[in-house]
């Protein structure tokens, strides 16, 4: 389990919500933050260089009349905690909150369910809280909670109102606004929910926080429902059905629970946030579920339990996958981008974005052959989603789009170069193979996807320009688009090679013997090719780059053989192991010069891509390397993103490789790739598919 402090300052939290459906953080200062459930990927609801998080978000304790926010981060000279210890394990965190000579512990978790195949469940527009207050004196106490939230639906304040429904089992306050959703993406509604169970709960619905005009800060905002808390014990429950009408209007609610706790005493106050933002240009999926956020809590109260059961067994599953554990834990937390960076739609079609907010390009080919990897194992009806989306895109001419659209899925762009990119029909051609393995074999989904399998690979020979039986590269046209590759290329001959066994293989199976001697006939010729003109005796190319036989790679995951001569490949590992290495602490750099110095030819070649070190473990594991030495990239990265940079919840595709600092990306889609290690582990190791196959299909059948 990952573990910080407040003092950390991490640059994100773990996020809550669900698949398509948004996400909400909470930082280990105790602050909520980075929303982005109102359809707002692109744009998320953040704090400032004047308060770290979202202004009028706040949960708070009293213990015998004295009180607390449960936060660090201070706030109007308002009484708060020093420190705070930070647990989470994806997708749940736990903050400590530590309140010295209290004699209470106090603590609270934080989750969203993310189960295997139960994509309902995992796309919930939810998150689920559990502030539980234990009392370590012998005397009892009184404890009072209170949570405080902020109306932030719709682009503007006016219109803005408050909603408190109450009744014997649960209090719950909604934020809503009356503003025409016609044109406004963030109108819907945010609801919480808090379950009484002995708790003896009061409200207040609303009052305007804002005391200076223009000046809305952590040193000009009013906390009344605090105050009154504070110095009565409870609120009012005040309903004025008041509706902000003007500029300078930020309405803020509050809901508090109170309780005497015996010596000893444990009590859990269980509430969760639910919301319903239907006015996405394409809809969101969890519309065919819910009608509002009423329905979509009343579900998440009832069915909490087994859920969270359910986050427990695929956490212990993942822990005894038999890898270090800091290796397991990275596992899951590279599985954040689920609720960071997706969509689902009405209409059932899935993507991922590539990054969403420094580059949201929906479902981006060449970088879904790395990130899509945990998609396609474990929710494979989307990864079909996805990658029927991408043949039905396909050019009249056979070419795979980059991308189905920048933040949309309706424009598919050809990519963010001048040339036509070399390596997306090959990829395209297996993963269309892997999603065939790793949906059961599925001829449906295969025959579906054959036409334009044929028209990629068609496209590709085409490219073919000096008829070795190889693509040729024009410059930047391939997933490294800072850095051009010219003629015959390790990095897209490889893939290619691998799409061609693919190619055979998906032929065989629906009985298309020409298809499968013609390809046959090119893999002949340009795996011929790519030793005669690659092999320099140490490496493949005319630099040594780390991701010279990607191609290999997948096909290793996918049991398609060999696409050069095992000797050369061991050798051109064992060249990465040794000059690779070299010039970072915080993984594999790129590329390295004949000479052995760092290739600073472009920003790509020099620095570090994370998905790109995880693919080269993958294969180093399946070519017979130690387990030690696969993971020594793996660690660095790891050490860089959770000690130096601290920001293990937000992960950059690319990180500088003398400093560590993040370069580009956010929620970056392409390092979910690391889950292609134990799914290669698996190939040779029982136990490790065992795992696997308990957390892909155990929970698939209890669904």
């Amino acid at each position: 389990m990952l573990s910080f402090t407040s003092k950390d300052r991490l640059g994100a939290g773990m996020p809550a919500g669900g698949m398509g459906a948004g996400k909400m953080e909470l930082l280990p200062s105790g602050v909520f933050n980075a929303f982005s459930f109102q359809n707002n990927w692109t744009q998320p609801i953040v704090g400032s260089a004047d308060y770290p998080g979202i202004l009028g978000y706040h949960l708070g304790i009293s213990i015998d009349g004295k009180a607390h926010l449960l936060q660090t981060a201070p706030i109007g000279g308002l009484p708060v905690l020093k420190n705070i210890r930070y647990q989470a394990s994806f997708p749940t965190a736990t903050l400590v909150y530590e309140i010295p000579g209290a004699g209470i512990e106090v603590s609270l978790e934080f989750y969203s369910p993310w189960i295997p195949s139960d994509t309902k469940n995992s796309s919930l527009p939810a998150a689920c809280f559990d502030l539980k207050v234990k009392n370590l004196k012998k005397d009892a106490r009184d404890i009072g909670l209170i949570f405080i939230g902020r109306n932030l639906t719709g682009e503007w304040c006016v219109g803005r109102r408050n909603h408190v429904e109450d009744d014997a089992k649960q209090v719950s306050l909604e934020f809503l606004n009356e503003g025409s959703p016609s044109k406004e993406p963030s109108q819907g509604s945010l609801r919480f929910t808090f379950q009484k169970d002995h708790w003896k709960t009061s409200y207040m619905e609303s009052w305007n926080a804002v005391t200076k005009n223009f000046f809305f800060n952590s040193e000009n905002i009013s906390l009344c429902g605090w105050e009154t808390f504070v110095k009565e014990g409870s609120l009012p429950n005040s309903s004025p059905g008041y509706t902000a009408r003007g500029e300078n209007q930020e309405l803020c609610g509050a809901i508090a629970a109170t309780k005497c706790l015996e010596s000893g005493e444990e009590a859990h106050l269980i509430f969760n946030a639910s919301w319903f933002f239907p006015h996405h240009a394409f809809g969101h999926r969890y519309e065919k579920w819910f009608s509002d956020s009423a329905q979509v809590s009343s579900h998440v109260s009832a069915h909490r339990k087994a859920l969270r059961e359910k986050i427990s067994s695929i956490q212990r599953a993942v822990f005894e996958l038999p890898f270090p554990e800091w290796f397991n834990e990275a596992l899951l937390t590279n599985l954040a981008p689920f609720f960071a960076a997706t969509w689902y739609v009405k209409d059932g079609r899935f993507a991922f974005y590539e990054a969403p907010v420094v580059c949201p390009l929906m479902g981006t080919v060449d970088v879904g052959f790395y990130g899509s990897i945990p998609l396609g194992y474990f929710f494979p009806e989307l990864e079909a989603s996805q990658m029927q989306q991408f043949a039905a895109a396909q050019r009249s001419d056979g070419y795979i789009p980059h991308d189905l659209g920048k933040n949309r899925i309706d424009l598919p762009s050809n990519g963010t170069t001048f040339y036509f990119w070399k390596d997306l029909n090959p990829k395209f051609i297996l993963l269309v193979y892997r999603d065939y393995l790793w949906s059961g074999a599925d001829k449906t989904f295969l025959r579906k996807m054959y036409p334009a399998v044929k028209k990629a690979l068609e496209w590709s020979l085409r490219t073919d320009y000096d008829g070795n039986g190889l693509p040729d590269n024009e410059g930047a046209d391939q997933t490294f688009d800072l850095w051009d590759f010219k003629g015959t290329n390790a990095y897209t001959s490889g893939i290619f090679l691998a799409a061609l066994l693919a190619c055979q293989k998906m032929a065989g199976i629906l009985g298309d013997k020409d298809f499968v001697s013609s390809c046959r006939g090119y893999f002949m010729k340009g795996s011929y090719s790519f030793e005669k003109e690659l092999w320099n005796g140490k490496y493949f190319g005319s630099t040594c780059a780390l991701s010279q036989l990607n191609g290999q790679w997948y096909a290793d995951l996918l049991g398609l053989g060999l696409i050069a001569d095992k000797v050369k490949i061991r050798k051109a590992l064992t060249s990465i192991f040794k000059y690779n290495s070299r010039h970072s602490r915080y993984g594999f750099v790129n590329s390295v010069t004949a000479e052995g110095k760092l290739d600073r030819s472009n920003n790509h070649a020099k620095n570090i891509w994370c998905g790109m070190n995880y693919a080269f473990a993958g294969l180093a594991l399946t070519q017979g390397f130690p387990m030690n030495k696969v993971l020594k990239p793996v660690a660095q990265i790891w050490d860089n993103v959770t000690r130096v940079q601290r920001n293990p919840w937000n992960q950059p595709d690319m990180m500088d490789s003398e400093s560590g600092k993040f370069l580009f990306g956010d929620s970056y889609y392409r390092n979910m790739a690391i889950w292609s290690i134990p799914i290669a582990h698996a190939i040779s190791d029982k136990k490790t598919a065992a795992v696997l196959n308990h957390i892909k299909g155990s929970l698939r059948k209890s669904k």
